[in-house]
C-alpha cells in the first residue's frame, strides 16, 4: 500500500482550514436554529436592515436545484432498470447478427458497427502516472473483446511513466510527448492523432475496465450514438473515510444523473473518463479542447451537432478517489474552476432544460454559500452583541425538516438500488456525508486562486492490495 504522505503535494493548510469553518458555520446555524425553536427565544432584530431582496432570489435558486435534485432521484429509481434491460438488449441483438442465418431471418444490418472489423482504440492520457500506469496498461489486455491497442500518452512526464507503461507487447504504443503548455486535451489529441481504431476508448491513468467493457458497450453505436459512457465504481471505495464519502458521492450523482439523462434524452454527459468514441464524430466536432473540464466542453459540442450519447451501467471503470483533503480539494477546485469558466459561453442549446441546470450550476453553489453566510454572521453577531444585525428570507424549520427527510429517503433508496443490502452499510454514512459535501464552497472560492492543469495533477495509487483483487475479478 501506498505512503500517502510520500505522495502528498506541499500541504493548502488554509484551504482545510476554511472547510472546518465552514462545517462549523453550517453547525452552527442549524444548532441555534434547534435551539431557538425548542426554547422558543427569537431574540431581538434590527429591522432597519432587511437583505429579503437579496436572500429571496437565492433561495429560489436553492429550492429549484433542490426539486431537480429530487426529480433526479425519483426518475433514477424509475428507469435504472430500463436502462439496463436496453443495454442487454444491444448486446443480444448483436449476438444474433454474429449468426448469419438469424441475421437473414432477421433482415437487419449494422452500418455503425462490426465487431469482427472494428478496431478500438484504448487512450491513456497520462502525467507523472509511474505508480499505476503498468497496472492500467495490463489490466486493458482482460478485455474480452479481444481487437483492441492501446496508446500512452507520456505527456510532460518527470517520473518512470514511459519505462512503466512499455511493457513489451506491439499492441501496445507508448509516447514521450513534450510540449510547452500542459492540459489534458492536448495529450488526448496527440493520441488521437496516432490512432488506427475506429472506436475510442478514454480512459485515465488509474482505470481498471470490467473485462467486458467494450464487448457490452459496442453493440450500442448500432443506435447510431456518438458515444458511450460507462458507470464509475471507485476501485479504492475502503481505502480511508475520506474515500468512503467520496465513493457515497458518486453513488447519489453520478450514476443517477448519467442514468436519467441517457434514458430520457439520450444525453448523457461524457465524464472524462470510461467512454467510447467513434472517431469521426469526434473529428467532426473538432476534436477535444484544452479545457479543465474538457469531458463536459465536449459532450455539448456533441449534443449541439445532434449527437446521441448513451450511458451503459452495465460497463463499469473503476476509478480512485482521492484519499485526503489536499489532494480532493486539488482536483474539484479544478473541476470548478473550468464549470466557472464555461458560464460566459451558452454551453447547451436554448430547449435543454436539464444541460441548463447543469450549465448553471456554479451558479447554485454560490447562492448556497451566500445563503449559509448570511444566517451564520447573523447568528454570531447575535452571541456577541444580543441581538440580530439583519433580517432576511429563510426557509421555516418544519420545511427543511421536511426536505432533509425526503432528500435523505432518496439517497438511501438510490444507495440500496444500485447495491443491495449492501447498500444499507452506506446509508449509515448519509449524516457524516451531507455535513461533508459543504466542502464544495471551499473549491468554488479556491477555483479563483487555480492558474494551470498542472497544478493540481490528481496523484494516483491509492489502492490497498485487496481491494486491487477484488476489482479484478
Amino acid at each position: 500500500m501506498i505512503n500517502i504522505k510520500e505522495l502528498l503535494p506541499k500541504s493548502e493548510k488554509k484551504w482545510i482550514i476554511f472547510f472546518f469553518l465552514f462545517v462549523g458555520l453550517w453547525s452552527l446555524v442549524l444548532v441555534s436554529t434547534l435551539l431557538s425553536k425548542v426554547t422558543g427565544e427569537q431574540g431581538l432584530v434590527d429591522f432597519s436592515v432587511d437583505l429579503s431582496f437579496a436572500t429571496v432570489p437565492l433561495l429560489a435558486i436553492i429550492i429549484a436545484y433542490t426539486m431537480v435534485t429530487t426529480f433526479i432521484f425519483v426518475a433514477y429509481l424509475c428507469v435504472i432498470r430500463k436502462a439496463k434491460r436496453y443495454q442487454k438488449k444491444m448486446y443480444s441483438s448483436h449476438t444474433l447478427l454474429q449468426m448469419p442465418e438469424q441475421r437473414k431471418f432477421l433482415n437487419m444490418v449494422s452500418t455503425q458497427y462490426d465487431s469482427n472489423k472494428a478496431l478500438c482504440t484504448i487512450i491513456i492520457p497520462s502525467h507523472n502516472e509511474e505508480s499505476v500506469i503498468r497496472r492500467t496498461v495490463t489490466d486493458c489486455f482482460k478485455q474480452t473483446y479481444k481487437n483492441i491497442e492501446v496508446i500512452v500518452v507520456c505527456h510532460n512526464c518527470s517520473d518512470r511513466t514511459f519505462e512503466e507503461a512499455s511493457i513489451g507487447d506491439s499492441r501496445v504504443r507508448v509516447f514521450d510527448y513534450k510540449t510547452k503548455e500542459s492540459g489534458k486535451g492536448i495529450a488526448l489529441n496527440y493520441g488521437v492523432e496516432k490512432s488506427r481504431g475506429k472506436y475510442l476508448l478514454i480512459l485515465d491513468g488509474d482505470g481498471l475496465l470490467s473485462s467486458d467493457f467494450i464487448e457490452l458497450a459496442l453493440p450500442m453505436f448500432k443506435d447510431n450514438y456518438a458515444a458511450v459512457q460507462g458507470k464509475y465504481s471507485p476501485s479504492n471505495r475502503n481505502y480511508n473515510m475520506m474515500t468512503k464519502l467520496l465513493s457515497v458521492e458518486g453513488d447519489l450523482w453520478s450514476t443517477p444523473f448519467m442514468t436519467v439523462r441517457g434514458i430520457l434524452e439520450k444525453r448523457c454527459p461524457l465524464g472524462g473518463t470510461g467512454y467510447i468514441l467513434r472517431k469521426d464524430a469526434l473529428i467532426d466536432v473538432g476534436m477535444f479542447d484544452n479545457h479543465l473540464v474538457d469531458d463536459y466542453e465536449l459532450s455539448f459540442r456533441l449534443l449541439r451537432k445532434k449527437y446521441k450519447i448513451a450511458f451503459a451501467p452495465l460497463c463499469i471503470d473503476y476509478d480512485e478517489k482521492p484519499p485526503a483533503l489536499d489532494i480532493m480539494l486539488r482536483q474539484r477546485s479544478r473541476w470548478a474552476k473550468g464549470f466557472l469558466s464555461l458560464l460566459t459561453t451558452r454551453i447547451p442549446e436554448s430547449t435543454d432544460i436539464i444541460g441548463h441546470v447543469s450549465w448553471l450550476w456554479p451558479i447554485a453553489a454560490i447562492a448556497g454559500l451566500v445563503m449559509l453566510l448570511i444566517p451564520a454572521y447573523a447568528q454570531i453577531h447575535y452571541m456577541l452583541f444580543e441581538f440580530y444585525p439583519y433580517t432576511y428570507s429563510y426557509l421555516s424549520l418544519n420545511v427543511w425538516i421536511v426536505l432533509t427527510v425526503l432528500t435523505y429517503s432518496l439517497q438511501a433508496a438510490v444507495l440500496i438500488s444500485e447495491h443491495g443490502t449492501k447498500g444499507l452499510k452506506y446509508v449509515l454514512y448519509l449524516p457524516l456525508y451531507n455535513i461533508f459535501s459543504q466542502y464544495c464552497f471551499v473549491t468554488y472560492i479556491k477555483a479563483f486562486f487555480i492558474k494551470s492543469w498542472a497544478t493540481t495533477k490528481t496523484q494516483h495509487g491509492f489502492i490497498r492490495k485487496i481491494e486491487e483483487e477484488i476489482v479484478a475479478r
